[in-house]
């Protein structure tokens, strides 16, 4: 067992589910290519998709926010592997939203622009589905964050960001939204009205008690469920966590 997670558990965080996912590199241009689900078995993320989306039935899980505890967890990559898989075990339509307005990278792993996105649809009160851009004439789309400048950042209220996400849930099957980092100062509230819940992304570091503590009663005050933490590190740290 990890000691980082050890550390979480003891600072109250009792989730169900906790996996480790190794770092990806550089996510490159590449189809969606449809998979069986028996090619997909060794693959962590893949097993983390399966749980949280595949195996609560119809009508279950939607939506989800990612997030890492700092701006160094890289919940954006495990957010957009997590996309690339949902989408490649089913012909539903998946949307990846990038709502970090400040850090703005999701469109980055998919080769797309940052030009347009969330904050403008959100600004115009239009639905996101209308900036969202397919990938590679798959089931995926991507929503990025847009690139407005800091007061129209700072205009964005959680009501119409809240309002936005709601719309376009109603326009995909499945929608994954990278969010701001836990330790930002960004509000969680629009979130935790539109989603089903959270996927907290712990950096290899590990984090200490206090913050641990912290991050639990941020979630808890947002109205926010965690569904589960991932431990994103490297293959050899990986290794030997599970010795641990």
């Amino acid at each position: 067992m990890s000691k980082n997670f050890e550390l979480l558990r003891r600072a109250g965080w009792g989730e169900e589910y906790l996996e480790g996912i190794p770092v990806s590199v550089q996510a490159k241009r590449s189809p969606i290519v449809r998979q069986e689900a028996t090619d997909l078995n060794g693959d962590p993320i893949s097993a983390l998709v399966r749980k949280l989306f595949r195996e609560t039935g119809s009508g279950g899980i939607r939506c989800i926010v990612f997030l890492g505890y700092a701006e160094n967890s890289d919940g954006t990559s495990v957010c957009a592997r997590a996309a690339r898989a949902l989408a490649a075990q089913g012909g539903d339509r998946v949307c990846v939203v990038d709502a970090k307005f400040k850090n703005p990278s999701v469109h980055q792993h998919f080769g797309k622009d940052n030009l347009t996105g969330l904050l403008d649809a959100v600004q115009h009160s239009r639905g996101g589905g209308s900036f969202a851009k397919q990938v590679e004439e798959s089931n995926l789309w991507v929503l990025p964050a847009g690139a407005g400048d800091g007061a129209q950042r700072a205009a964005v209220s959680q009501r119409d960001l809240s309002a936005c996400l709601s719309q376009l849930k109603s326009e995909f099957e499945f929608v994954l939204i990278d969010a701001p980092p836990l330790n930002s100062k960004s509000e969680l509230s629009a979130f935790a009205e539109v989603s089903d819940g959270a996927v907290l992304v712990v950096d290899s570091s590990g984090l200490t008690a206090d913050a641990a503590l912290r991050g639990r009663a941020k979630l808890r005050n947002a109205k926010l469920r965690l569904l589960g933490m991932v431990l994103n590190q490297d293959r050899v740290s990986l290794l030997r966590s599970l010795r641990n």
